[in-house]
């Protein structure tokens, strides 16, 4: 009888773990899972005039075409299933490599005046050699590439810090010549960049846009919160910082690629080894320190591989049509301008697991979209607060800073409230509550805010590099 027992259990559990790899067989896939899996069309036919590809190869040495090298690093891992990372480790393909912090690179960024402090390196900045002048020049060649990101169902995370030192590197030597040639790049930056944050079809792209859109931006609004800022500054701003618009909003391509990784992990075997890997997190934790998320904002996102003690995927086609809904849920929440997105537990009901799988796996895998859905946020904040800071530098008839700010229409309105900005008369700031929607007075650990002068004073073109300085209310 025990025999008996114990064969029926070794039965019910050989089916049971069949019908993990085998449930829904023969069952036509969900519209939502059929939709989901649906690749981004490609535009563009000549990879060597892609952006994305010489964005891969930034780092290569002088000599190599970056767009060559980044074709044939995607090239690799794409002829290799499984392959997690992009290979930096080839001779040349990683030569100018920047190992410093960025601040330490061009620390005058920072400065109460960057104006003033990149005309004081005009000389060094127009005279760049090395590894310098090859990133400018190369920065300046990307700005005019079009772009169309092919990470999209790669696991591969492409080095972004050289790029981000180019960037600096060619607005500094514009600002250093004259305010407007700066303004003119800066007008041409944030295109590239709004470009690519509408285009990105993965979360690892979109969050590089809005790192150079908010380091831009920071930028911008230290410009205008001087004591008197020049004209052609006053009158590029508002063409430069309009609000996000919904297509740049949007994360329904990071979410599609995020899906179709967990999709293929259950079914490919993770061959990456543990050097591959550590280089993997070396980008994201960049790219996550740079933006400020928490540290492992990445990894809540992607799904894990679970297998069985046999090694057979845990995760059913049921379980990914579960995910699939919530996926597509997700996806309409933030199209919709919704100020939270949907959880999975809210969801759950509407798919089942396997017997098996929900007691070997009770509770599925939840991915944090919070972070990055929140950052979208914090962006389009920082632009309507940008434009703000030129209305308020003008005449205007209303007397008080609360009714200006309510005048300027809805499109410029704290996306986190749906209100007016805030303005703190104490620290001459206006502000947005941020993320936790609460009024904290514009203090930066919470609110997103920046100086706001209301003088609508201003010089002619080109004195501000002499015009007196002080300091500003720190963000």
């Amino acid at each position: 009888m025990k025999h008996l027992i114990i064969s029926i259990v070794i039965l019910w559990a050989f089916f049971q773990l069949s019908s993990l790899i085998w449930s829904s067989k023969g069952q036509s896939p969900s519209a939502s899972f059929t939709r989901l899996l649906e690749p981004p069309q490609q535009r563009l036919v000549d990879p060597y005039e892609n952006g994305y590809f010489y964005l891969l190869g930034f780092a290569a040495a002088a000599s190599l075409d970056p767009a060559k090298v980044g074709h044939e690093m995607w090239l690799e891992t794409t002829a290799t299933p499984g392959a997690s990372e992009f290979n930096y480790d080839k001779p040349g393909r990683s030569e100018l490599q920047i190992q410093l912090p960025v601040e330490k690179v061009l620390p005058s960024w920072n400065s109460e005046n960057p104006v003033s402090e990149f005309r004081s390196l005009n000389v060094r900045l127009q005279t760049m050699t090395g590894r310098d002048h090859t990133l400018y020049t190369r920065y300046e060649r990307w700005l005019t590439m079009p772009f169309e990101d092919m990470g999209f169902g790669h696991q591969g995370t492409p080095r972004f810090v050289e790029l981000f030192v180019g960037h600096r590197l060619y607005l500094a030597d514009g600002f250093s010549r004259q305010t407007a040639l700066g303004m003119q790049r800066l007008r041409n930056d944030m295109h590239m960049w709004r470009s690519v944050l509408r285009d990105a079809t993965t979360i690892a792209t979109k969050v590089m846009a809005q790192i150079v859109i908010t380091d831009n931006l920071r930028l911008l609004s230290t410009l205008l919160s001087q004591p008197f800022v020049d004209k052609t500054v006053l009158a590029m701003t508002p063409n430069i910082a309009p609000p996000l618009t919904a297509a740049e909003s949007s994360l329904r391509w990071p979410l599609q690629h995020q899906f179709i990784l967990g999709v293929q992990g259950g079914h490919t075997s993770e061959l990456s080894t543990a050097r591959q890997t550590k280089s993997l997190n070396a980008q994201k934790q960049w790219l996550a320190s740079t933006a400020r998320f928490p540290e492992q904002v990445f990894r809540q996102i992607a799904h894990p591989h679970e297998r069985s003690f046999l090694g057979i995927p845990l995760q059913t086609r049921e379980t990914w049509e579960m995910y699939a809904t919530y996926y597509d849920a997700m996806i309409q929440a933030a199209e919709a301008g919704q100020s939270t997105l949907p959880k999975l537990h809210e969801l759950t009901g509407t798919a089942r697991q396997g017997i098996l799988e929900s007691l070997l796996s009770p509770t599925p895998f939840e991915p944090d979209w919070d972070p990055l859905h929140y950052q979208l946020r914090e962006t389009d904040a920082r632009l309507r607060l940008a434009s703000l800071q030129v209305v308020l530098r003008r005449p205007s008839a209303q007397s008080t800073v609360p009714n200006r700010l309510a005048q300027v229409g809805s499109s410029y309105y704290d996306p986190f409230s749906g209100l007016p900005m805030l303005w703190s008369q104490t620290q001459q700031k206006i502000y947005s509550v941020g993320k936790d929607r609460y009024d904290d007075g514009g203090e930066t650990s919470f609110d997103i805010s920046v100086p706001a002068t209301l003088t609508p004073t201003s010089l002619p073109k080109e004195s501000q590099a002499s015009a007196p300085t002080r300091r500003p209310n720190r963000r």
